[in-house]
């Protein structure tokens, strides 16, 4: 059965749309996060960004895969089963250098939660503008460091683990649309649907 309302094909699309849809909302999120908090948890904002704007690259990927899904495209499959090798690859060295950074600056970062008036500073730049350093969140002061890394790294591990079966799912989705004409070669009257879910 073929469906044009994407909504509607969830459920008969099969669970690689749920997927890609978790992944696309749990790296969407975790850019917003980053980049409105992650100052605090990293020694530069250069770094900062750099994971952030990764975050957001496997947000993309994600789309990706769930449009490529919900309208059967196969260019739009080849190119996330092309790209999303590199970003499972670049995604496990991600998890290595978050991790690195929390170790290396928790200190300053329970600091941060302990005495936040001092990171409240307004700074005047060359330009006579001002610009001030917000305060650390709330939200990880009320945990001990050691627990939040753990969280963080464990998240970032399951977060790997999903793209990856993500990965599987559209290459296998990607393997049934090439072997398509192998599906009609006989004459059978198929629909590209139907001889997709033949094979």
């Amino acid at each position: 059965m073929y469906c044009n309302n994407c909504c509607l094909c969830l459920p008969i699309r099969g669970g690689g749309m749920w997927l890609s849809g978790l992944v696309l909302v749990i790296n969407a999120a975790g850019a917003i996060c980053l980049f409105l908090w992650g100052t605090f948890f990293f020694s530069s904002s250069t770094i900062c960004v750099i994971v952030a704007c990764f975050s957001a690259l496997q947000a993309v990927t994600a789309a990706i895969a769930f449009i490529a899904q919900c309208n059967w495209s196969y260019m739009l499959t080849r190119m996330f089963v092309f790209v999303q090798w590199l970003v499972l690859f670049l995604s496990a060295a991600r998890i290595g250098l978050v991790a690195y950074e929390l170790a290396l600056n928790k200190d300053r970062i329970q600091d941060a939660c302990l005495h936040p008036s001092v990171y409240a500073t307004v700074v005047v730049d060359s330009n006579g503008l001002t610009r001030s350093t917000k305060l650390p969140p709330s939200f990880y002061c009320g945990t001990k460091m050691d627990k939040f890394v753990l969280v963080v790294v464990v998240g970032m591990v399951v977060d790997w683990l999903l793209n990856g079966y993500l990965y599987f799912v559209l290459w296998r989705f990607y393997t049934k649309m090439q072997l398509y004409p192998e599906a009609v070669k006989d004459g059978e009257e198929f629909s590209y649907e139907e001889a997709l879910d033949e094979v």
